[in-house]
């Protein structure tokens, strides 16, 4: 291999594990840096070959992270979060988990982070449980987001309050964190064969 700050296309594509038209076309669209000798050969910069290599191999390492489902809890009591927090380490699955102690803080992490799940409380400070999980039901593109409401209050006391969308899975307290796994499960497995950007 040449020595100099320059290469020939066929020690590029040799460095970064492509064919000398694969390199060509890159040349092309700008992605190495290079100039022409006299007699029409092309140079290309060693510098920019490197910084390409490392780019590739970043995006390369990048594909094979397992998906980890983003998960938001709406809570402000936090013994309960911290129990969530508990049982979530130990499902087979990845999941990263958010928290949103009241309602605008919940309304403002949905737009951020695009849960798979929300798990949320009703009787919350400022926006209540009530109007946030109305809210995510009335929007199409949350239609897929999974919702749980976990809540003290007795399902007459809920109907009272209008009730809730049907998708909703309501469940009383204690958590049945069995079942929570199942939809979190159910979930992942419909994430994780979906392609990523």
């Amino acid at each position: 291999m040449s020595s100099s700050n320059y290469l020939t296309t066929r020690e590029a594509a040799d460095l970064l594990g492509v064919s000398v038209p694969t390199a060509q076309q890159w040349v092309e669209k700008g992605l190495l840096k290079s100039w022409k000798t006299e007699g029409g050969h092309r140079r290309i910069q060693h510098s920019s070959v490197l910084e390409l290599r490392t780019e590739l191999q970043r995006k390369e390492s990048e594909s094979h992270i397992p998906y980890s489902m983003p998960v938001l809890i709406v809570e402000d009591d936090i013994h309960l979060i911290a129990l969530y927090r508990a049982q979530m380490r130990a499902w087979p699955f990845e999941v990263t988990i958010f928290v949103a102690p009241n309602g605008y803080e919940a309304l403002v992490l949905v737009g951020e982070v695009q849960p798979r799940l929300v798990i949320c409380d009703l009787r919350l400070p400022g926006v209540n449980g009530f109007n946030i999980v109305r809210a995510l039901c009335d929007m199409p593109r949350f239609k897929h987001m999974g919702i749980v409401v976990v809540s003290g209050l007795p399902v007459p006391e809920i109907d009272a309050h209008g009730g809730l969308p049907g998708r909703v899975e309501i469940m009383g307290k204690p958590v049945d964190f069995g079942r929570l796994k199942e939809i979190a499960g159910g979930l992942w497995e419909s994430g994780n064969s979906e392609p990523r950007p």
